[in-house]
């Protein structure tokens, strides 16, 4: 008669040889029974779908949808993450290890690495293995401090990223936006600061994701704004944020009084890098994703199957 085990130790068996990677001797001595078990713990995980394998073939649509989208749009890079599903965890998690690969093959000695955040670039840093590049840097490309209970993670992504390739962490521990122009001034005026974002000038990659723009937006959340300042701004057209500079559907930016307060990397800035790599997907982000296009503020991108089709539909 087969063996039916419990979910736990079929969760902790998966999340070992799967999260983990040890082998199946080193979890068997770990969990204190056989190596054959261990086989079949990680069998019933599957067959009970505590473990589901996705098998991507890149010479299919993937790779179909990354040409079409480089040849349309004129960028240098384009991923294409399978999108079966309408868990934004799942898609956030495949972004971020698509993420992860293409910033690995780009990064080399002296490397000046910039980065947002936001849950996708959560997701990156999560999924970074670890590994020593001779004097890399990663920079913090904006503030993120919230000026509520929601924690943006943003001085953690950083600094995870950096731990992860034995690179130097330059973090911004500041508000993304603040209430008046000479207040950014004054801020910027310190030296700690204003080399942090010269180095964010000086960066050769820089990777972020786009953020959609609403009531539920994560800007919103952190209470940079009240809702009688959203609903202004979706009246002037906003749809997203990059590096928490808040754009219209054509690309342009949405507020000069808003973007004069915000603290972080012009998005003039992001043209001149060598990789100014975007990280986003999920259907509440096309309409940001079109207008970060259009402004042309990203030369490489990383996004989903339903989002690239309908980029090429449109």
């Amino acid at each position: 008669m087969k063996t039916l085990y419990k979910s736990t130790i079929l969760v902790e068996a998966a999340k070992l040889y799967y999260e983990h990677q040890l082998s199946q001797l080193e979890i068997s001595k770990k969990l204190g029974v056989s190596r054959p078990t261990v086989s079949r713990l990680l069998q019933q995980a599957r067959d009970t779908g505590i473990v589901r394998i996705d098998i991507t073939d890149p010479s299919e649509v993937g790779t179909q949808l990354e040409s079409a989208m480089i040849k349309k749009f004129g960028l240098k890079k384009v991923v294409v993450v399978p999108n079966d599903t309408d868990d934004n965890k799942i898609i956030k998690k495949r972004l971020g290890k698509a993420a992860v690969l293409l910033v690995d093959q780009l990064i080399s000695e002296g490397t000046i690495l910039g980065i947002s955040w936001g849950t996708t670039m959560q997701q990156v840093a999560r999924q970074i293995s670890s590994r020593r590049v001779k004097d890399m840097v990663v920079v913090q490309l904006n503030g993120g401090i919230s000026r509520a209970e929601f924690d943006t993670h943003a001085s953690e992504i950083a600094k995870t990223i950096g731990d992860s390739y034995k690179a130097i962490p330059y973090l911004m521990p500041l508000p993304a936006v603040v209430d008046n122009a000479a207040l950014k001034k004054a801020i910027l005026s310190d030296k700690n600061i204003s080399r942090t974002l010269e180095l964010g000038r000086k960066a050769d990659i820089a990777m972020f994701t786009i953020g959609s723009f609403g009531y539920g937006s994560i800007l919103v959340k952190a209470d940079y704004f009240e809702p009688d300042e959203v609903t202004e701004l979706l009246k002037s057209g906003a749809v997203g944020d990059i590096c928490s500079r808040i754009i219209k559907a054509d690309g342009t930016i949405c507020s000069k009084d808003l973007n004069g307060r915000t603290i972080g990397i012009e998005l003039e800035e992001l043209k001149k890098k060598q990789y100014s790599i975007a990280v986003a997907g999920g259907k509440e982000k096309l309409a940001a994703i079109q207008a970060g296009l259009k402004g042309k503020w990203f030369n490489s991108l990383i996004t989903d199957e339903w989002i690239a089709t309908e980029l090429l539909r449109d």
